[in-house]
């Protein structure tokens, strides 16, 4: 009885602690990371080497819209996919430091410098 009580309050806390590390910084960086694997930013940038392309969101258009962003800053290009790569590296890596107002800053120009990915 004691050893499955130890058992059990190991479980909860262990549980907690994964919680913890779901920060909402580190959710925004899944979901951009995602983003830039779609097909869309492929098609963009080109698929990069390690990355492999995710399919099958339900938040995705069925095909790319035919027209362009109206503002030409957001109309992506290689360069600034390739770059917000890098941000959301460094996102990451503020993440894991605790530093939530500087990842949140980073993500924020990494989604300017995305555009509107096809």
């Amino acid at each position: 009885m004691r050893i499955t009580t130890l058992i059990l309050a190991s479980a909860i806390l262990g549980c907690t602690a994964l919680s913890a590390l779901a920060t909402p910084c580190a959710q925004q960086i899944g979901a951009l990371e995602r983003r830039l694997d779609s097909i869309g930013a492929v098609r963009v940038a080109g698929l990069e080497p390690g990355h492999t392309l995710t399919t099958g969101s339900i938040k995705a258009l069925p095909q790319p819209l035919a027209e362009q962003p109206s503002e030409p800053r957001l109309k992506p290009t290689r360069e600034n996919v390739l770059a917000a790569r890098t941000l959301i590296q460094e996102a990451a890596a503020e993440d894991r430091e605790g530093n939530q107002r500087a990842c949140e800053n980073i993500l924020t120009d990494a989604k300017r410098l995305m555009g509107a990915l096809p």
